[in-house]
């Protein structure tokens, strides 16, 4: 829990005081050291006690130490008689007065005892069992736990939740779905917030078990009539209550979040479903083995170390030991899932067989629990199995035959899902497999193939079987100047069956290898250098059964989504079904290879880029009631008995995968010039649709101005029905979204934030990016390219206010935390170079040299690369031509941003303003200026400064307007190494002053390029 308090000050308050709060001391491994040390630093460097880690240590030792130093101090050994202080006012009563006897009563008379019948039945232990819960139950929430489970928990939930309604910089609309997710989590999630249940689970299951037995009461309550099964029965029915108690304050803190951020379409139902329904039997299986681990080890502390080593099984130790299979996972199963499209679509029938699964273990755990359950001084092993033989009475016996017929049965019966009807293979066996494939067909991969330049398909897709039949032909043509005689044809090897392959010519099947989903056909003729041919297939996709994971199927009843890369055949070898890990290369005697291939490196030309050159022409099937959609722009409609057909054709050539959706969609349809935009949404989901097409608008016509002509007349913007998040994926001509992303909610669109707005603009940047070889820097030329266009359409469409709140926003530390990485923007490969200095280095050279020489650059890189049979482009072709468009006098600024790791650090010290006649000012500003380099191996360089950068004096800001609003003065002027004075005179009184001060240079010390003018 103090890994997480200290996870939540570090990104919420401060950086630096979330990592000194950290007890364990794993902030710094798990954020700095993954983020800031390069890869060299990472293999060689070691953990040093110094800085962070240092202080860090240094604080909890001391804590440590007083806390030693106060138990030593208060200990004793008398027997505590009161509670705490608080509690002593409310335990003093006045003293009763002594009761007059009656002389009657001491006369010597005989005693009439009454005489009850003595039934212990059902409703005797029914009565023992509830009075034991009752008093468990009270027993734990009045305890300091207890109280912390049922008033802070939730209470900190409200405040999580709150926290978590925010996306980017842009607040959300705390919809029900969106809650449950940060209230909700797999009990083998370790990295949960919700871990600390669990962790509560063990210690109340080891306070009830050892109750009476500390309190010295053991021998007296185990002479008390009544069946063994009732104190058991009862202990957990008292933890069950206290779960649904916090499982019930937990949904009341949730909602309390919705109604505190002005929320109140509440969906209780919901909440019942999946915190009750769903979360409340992962946390009572649990609480039954903790209560039946601390019944078989007889020693308190002992259990709870063995409950704990059971939690870590099923929480970490199972995967690392490579046990894997949930039927040998204590309450393990698939997870469900939940979509407003889809509902719970079909994850919860073998969610539900895995759990009934485990609820016959525990109960079987129970009948072993109750046979040794300690009711006498003899506690030893052997004296437990001795009465545990007379304890196996025939109801006893019934009940243990009924659990394991039970886990026989149902067990059997998820085994032949996930082992007969499904192939079963754990992480191991799947690394296997990717190895032997490469082993056996890796020689194939620079075999010259044909290239697919056509697709004709026919999709039906059955919503109520889960299923999908294709049939359909490609064009292949012969692109190399060599005779293929020989077509390589991957297949899909898991839920699908490709039933038929046909060439428009006489081939011979000679390899068919459908367990890696292999086939090698040789042709009677080879293909000459030109020529084409025709394969022709059909392919069908259904789910058998479920499972380990679930049942795969990315087609449900209302919501289904799939792409050709899981189904469809491919022509040639495919790296992509390769290892790529190193260490697993070298355990299975592999050559090394790299992630992604060396930019130097002659033979990485393969294309990684949506465009491509692939005619797409679908007709899609679906239920009358849903609409599909494909790539392409819609031809037309029709309804066909009880299904509805969709006949989509692109107007210019696409990549090679393809993304098909049906679902009860509504349609937004919009315009811009002769594309058709069609947003594809939830009917329920609308808030979003004008400002997304507005944003698809601007991005069209400021990209085609500066970039080329829109290679489409149509454009489809899809809600995916199985992502509930606020992702956002381009491919060409369509973009898909997650099911949050209509819920970014900015509060002032005109002056706030609008980052939906810009987040649209990025994908949109995606439809015009230059086709890209699949290699070192190709992000630049994809993530880092379409954040700049987003940039620049926001300026053009929105104005300068927005631009600066997104640039302010792109310079925060989250998501992307600043680095010092040792590769070259050329190289980039980190998730910051290309979500965040990729675009800065491109816009601060626009400002440099002038948006429309960049956008020149950019626009005859597209061109050259992006035309029929031309190479895919790499980071040196862009660098040769921002080369080109750059002034001799700025090349050094080139270098700086692109070749190499440039930092800079730019600081105002001081900033005086006098009056210098005329109404004008003179401004004196004291700065310093420094330029560090970093190499690959993240060590730093002074180099010196003799760099052009922008000097700027604002006036006062408008209400309403931020400070850089309103400048009077911003030029550039030319800066040493060192300090320095630089003295301007501006026509207004100045407020505010400093040496770049809209940040165009990468400086990571933010907040002191600009001062407030002393007068």
């Amino acid at each position: 829990m103090g890994w997480f308090v200290s996870t939540f000050v570090r990104f919420v308050f401060l950086e630096r005081l979330g990592m000194l709060l950290d007890p364990v001391g794993i902030n710094f491994v798990v954020e700095d050291l993954a983020h800031l040390w390069t890869t060299t630093e990472r293999k060689y460097r070691l953990l040093a006690l110094e800085g962070n880690v240092l202080l860090n240590r240094l604080l909890w030792l001391g804590v440590g130490l007083i806390t030693l130093a106060l138990s030593y101090l208060r200990f004793g050994f008398a027997h505590r008689q009161e509670r705490m202080w608080w509690w002593r006012p409310l335990r003093r009563r006045p003293a009763p007065a002594p009761a007059e006897v009656d002389s009657d009563v001491l006369r010597d008379e005989p005693i009439v005892i009454p005489l009850f019948a003595r039934t212990f039945g059902l409703a005797f232990h029914a009565r023992q069992a509830l009075a034991i819960a009752g008093t468990s139950f009270r027993t734990m929430a009045t305890s300091g736990a207890g109280l912390a489970l049922l008033l802070v928990v939730p209470m900190l939930t409200v405040a999580i939740v709150v926290d978590q309604m925010e996306a980017m910089g842009t607040p959300l609309a705390p919809t029900t779905t969106r809650v449950l997710s940060e209230l909700t989590a797999p009990l083998s999630a370790e990295l949960s917030r919700w871990v600390i249940v669990p962790l509560l689970l063990i210690f109340f299951a080891g306070e009830l078990i050892w109750r009476e037995r500390d309190a010295r009461l053991g021998e007296l309550t185990d002479t008390l009539p009544g069946s063994d099964w009732a104190p058991l029965l009862g202990k957990f029915a008292g933890l069950g209550l206290m779960l649904v108690v916090f499982t019930a304050l937990q949904m009341a803190a949730g909602m309390v979040a919705q109604l505190v951020l002005g929320y109140q379409d509440f969906e209780p139902g919901l909440y019942v479903k999946v915190l009750f329904g769903l979360q409340l039997p992962e946390y009572l299986l649990f609480a039954l083995l903790a209560l039946v681990v601390h019944v078989l080890v007889h020693q308190k502390y002992l259990g709870h170390l063995v409950t704990m080593l059971a939690y870590a099984f099923i929480a970490v130790l199972a995967t690392m030991l490579d046990i894997e299979h949930h039927l040998l996972v204590y309450g393990a199963g698939p997870n469900w899932s939940y979509t407003p499209m889809q509902g719970f679509g079909a994850s919860l029938g073998p969610w539900l067989w895995f759990k009934l699964y485990w609820t016959a273990w525990a109960l079987l755990l129970a009948v072993g629990a109750r046979l040794l359950w300690v009711r006498s001084r003899e506690a030893g092993l052997v004296a437990r199995m001795q009465m545990a033989r007379r304890r196996l009475t025939h109801s006893t016996s019934w009940v243990a035959a009924a659990a394991v017929g039970l886990v026989l049965a149902i067990g059997g019966f998820i085994f032949y899902n996930t082992n007969v009807l499904n192939p079963y293979r754990s992480a191991t066996e799947t690394t296997a497999r990717r190895a032997e494939y490469e082993r056996r067909y890796r020689r194939y991969e620079h075999r010259p193939q044909p290239r697919l330049v056509a697709t004709t398909l026919r999709v039906e897709i059955y919503p109520a079987r889960l299923a999908v039949e294709v049939r359909g032909s490609y064009r292949l043509v012969n692109s190399s100047t060599y005779p293929i005689d020989s077509i390589h044809v991957a297949t899909g090897t898991t839920g699908v069956d490709t039933r038929a392959l046909r060439f428009d010519r006489q081939a011979t099947l000679a390899v068919r290898d459908d367990a890696y989903g292999y086939r090698l056909y040789t042709l009677a003729r080879p293909l000459p250098p030109g020529d084409t041919l025709q394969l022709d297939f059909e392919m069908r996709a259904a789910p058998q059964g479920f499972t380990n994971r679930g049942i795969i199927s990315s087609v449900v009843a209302n919501g289904s989504a799939f792409t050709s890369a899981a189904w469809f055949p491919m022509v040639g070898y495919q790296p992509s079904r390769e290892l790529v890990g190193a260490a697993d290369r070298r355990a299975y005697g592999l050559a090394p290879r790299p992630v992604v291939p060396s930019l130097d490196d002659p033979e990485s030309g393969e294309s990684a880029a949506s465009g491509g050159g692939t005619a797409f022409e679908a007709v899609v099937g679906t239920d009358a009631d849903q609409v599909a959609v494909a790539p392409g722009a819609l031809r037309r409609t029709w309804t066909q008995g009880k299904r509805r057909y969709f006949h989509y054709v692109t107007s210019a050539p696409i990549g090679g995968e393809w993304a098909f959706f049906s679902a009860q969609y509504a349609v937004y349809k919009g315009q811009w010039h002769d594309v058709a935009i069609r947003i594809f949404h939830h009917p329920a989901h609308t808030a979003h649709l004008a400002r997304t097409l507005r944003s698809v608008q601007a991005s069209l016509d400021y990209n085609s101005r500066q970039f080329g002509a829109y290679p489409y007349r149509h454009l489809s913007i899809i809600e995916h029905p199985e992502r509930p998040g606020s992702s956002l994926h381009a491919e060409a001509g369509m973009i898909w979204h997650g099911q949050g992303f209509p819920f970014w909610k900015p509060q002032d669109e005109e002056r706030d934030l609008d980052q939906p707005y810009a987040v649209m603009a990025h994908e949109m940047g995606h439809q015009f990016q230059p086709c890209y070889a699949f290699a070192e820097g190709a992000p630049l030329l994809s993530e880092s390219f379409a954040w700049y266009s987003a940039l620049q359409v926001v300026r053009a469409s929105r104005g300068t206010d927005q631009l600066r709140q997104l640039l302010a926003f792109m310079r925060q530390p989250y998501p992307f935390q600043p680095i010092r990485r040792g590769e070259s923007l050329l190289q980039a490969l980190d998730p910051y170079l290309a979500y965040r200095r990729g675009p800065f280095a491109f816009y601060a050279l626009s400002e440099y040299i002038g948006t429309d020489r960049v956008n020149g650059a950019l626009r005859r890189l597209i061109a050259q690369h992006n035309s029929a049979g031309a190479p895919p482009a790499t980071t040196h072709d862009l660098y040769r031509e921002l080369q080109a468009a750059t002034p001799d006098s700025l090349q050094y600024l080139l270098h700086d941003l692109f070749e190499v790791n440039t930092y800079w650090n730019l600081k105002t010290e001081r900033v005086v303003a006098t009056p210098a006649g005329a109404g004008t000012w003179r401004v004196t500003l004291d700065v310093q200026a420094r330029k560090r380099v970093y190499d690959h191996a993240g060590v730093e360089t002074e180099v010196p400064t003799n760099d052009w950068v922008e000097v700027g004096v604002y006036a006062a800001a408008k209400e309403g307007h931020d400070r850089l609003s309103s400048p009077i003065y911003v030029r550039k002027h030319h800066l040493q190494s060192g300090p320095q004075r630089i003295t301007v005179t501006v026509p207004r009184k100045p407020v505010l002053a400093g040496i770049d001060p809209r940040m165009l240079l990468i400086d990571l010390e933010l907040g002191n390029n600009t001062v407030d003018v002393k007068p």
